[in-house]
């Protein structure tokens, strides 16, 4: 008879709880406006403090939870959220195991919500956007680099003993098609930003002359009175 495998960790009921009742207020909130908008995402980062502190004691097996306890998390989250919230479920797993990831978090047993929230603090993060940008090294890209990427495409990663690298495919951006497009559209705003800016030059250069010969037709008259 084969006995199942016991987990060593179990997400707390607190935990669990404490994320449900966030995400039923920020449903309850409509996102239009500010002050709405800041307070569901107040709500998010809590609920997210409270499940990275809750599994960050967790050791990593080559930069990701072990199987069972993966399982077991998503499985209580997916309980509390109810059906149809499996990619809430996702965002919140993924981007907290990023995040014990970037923040070097993995084993720590004292981890508490206030350390996780300064440690956000630290670098910023107010939403769930940008967390997961964080999470995912795109915080890091210029905005040069973030709209190459977007029009030519980038290469995949994949995760190797818990680093990230890259990965054996290229993901295009534009279709062949709509990047012959852009490049026709690009060298015309090209042509046209060069025009207007030769023509504010040239604008400028001329009001230049025109008040120096101005200063010196003052001073010739100021001369001629005297």
């Amino acid at each position: 008879m084969t006995k199942a495998k016991k987990i060593a960790f179990e997400i707390a009921d607190a935990t669990i709880n404490h994320i449900a009742g966030a995400e039923a207020k920020i449903t309850g909130l409509k996102a239009d406006s500010k002050a709405n908008s800041e307070a569901a995402n107040s709500h998010k980062i809590g609920a997210y403090c409270e499940l990275i502190s809750s599994i960050a004691s967790v050791k990593m097996k080559k930069g990701n939870l072990p199987d069972a306890v993966s399982k077991s998390v998503k499985e209580a989250l997916l309980l509390a959220l109810g059906t149809g919230k499996d990619a809430t479920v996702k965002r919140y797993f993924d981007n907290s195991v990023g995040a014990i990831r970037h923040f070097d978090l993995a084993g720590m047993t004292q981890a508490t919500p206030a350390m996780v929230q300064e440690f956000f603090d630290a670098e910023g993060i107010t939403s769930e956007n940008k967390l997961a940008k964080l999470v995912s090294g795109e915080a890091s890209k210029s905005k040069a680099k973030l709209l190459a990427e977007k029009v030519v495409g980038k290469w995949s990663t994949k995760r190797e003993e818990g680093k990230k690298v890259q990965g054996d495919k290229f993901c295009d951006g534009l279709s062949d098609e709509e990047l012959e497009e852009f490049h026709n559209i690009m060298r015309e705003l090209l042509a046209a930003r060069k025009a207007f800016r030769n023509t504010a030059a040239a604008k400028a250069a001329e009001a230049d002359a025109a008040a120096e010969n101005s200063d010196v037709d003052a001073a010739v008259d100021a001369m001629m009175a005297s």
